[in-house]
This record gives structure tokens, sequence and C-alpha cells, in this order.
């Protein structure tokens, strides 16, 4: 894995929880603003997944490479639908809902990152 795009990946969705959270003590719901950057993290979550995929694929030494996989398709998954329904609902809940995939990402960002190690 690049240990850069690891590390920029966790300060991007860290951000975004943040922004998020401003925006559900603010009662905004996400404009723009907020989906360019979950569009942002989405880019660099695809691109760790495709290259942590290659890595399996190219027999690089994973712990559980199912477990590696899983969590790379489940970090690709879990934005788009946090910004799906926060752009479905346009309430204070739904926006709240962007902090809990933007967590969710960092987690399985650092878990891929403990399974690579």
């Amino acid at each position: 894995m690049i240990e850069p795009l690891q590390t920029s990946l966790l300060v991007a969705s860290l951000l975004l929880a943040v922004v998020a959270g401003v925006y559900v003590a603010l009662d905004r719901g996400p404009d723009n603003a907020v989906v360019a950057l979950a569009g942002l993290l989405e880019l660099g979550v695809i691109a760790q997944a495709v290259i942590g995929i290659a890595q399996v694929a190219g027999d690089d030494d994973v712990a559980s490479p199912v477990t590696f996989v899983g969590y790379l398709l489940a970090a690709v998954l879990v934005l788009p639908l946090g910004v799906l329904w926060s752009l479905a609902e346009r309430s204070r809940g739904a926006t709240a809902v962007l902090i809990v995939a933007a967590v969710t990402v960092a987690f399985l960002v650092l878990r891929v990152v403990q399974l690579h190690g």
C-alpha cells in the first residue's frame, strides 16, 4: 500500500467528519462543497482499493486476503451510500449520516493498514 495515500485518506475522512459536524450544528444540509470533498475522498478510496486488490492478486503478503479485499470494497461503498442518503433526505439527521460514513471510512482505512502491515 502507498503510505502517503493512506495518511491522506485518514486526514480527508476526518476532515469530512468535522465539516459535516459543523453542518449538523448549523442545521444545514450538505451543499456542493461537502459533496465535492466526499467525491475527492471517494476517488482516493477507489485508488486505494485498486492498488490493494492488485497487490493481493500479485501475491503480496497479506494476513487475510479475503478480509483485506472486503475492507477495501466496504470503504468504496460506505461513502457514496452516506452521501446519497444525506442528499435524499436533506434533514439534520441525514447530514449526520455523513459523519458516520466518514468515520467509518477512516476506520476501514486503518483496518486495511493493519492487515497489510
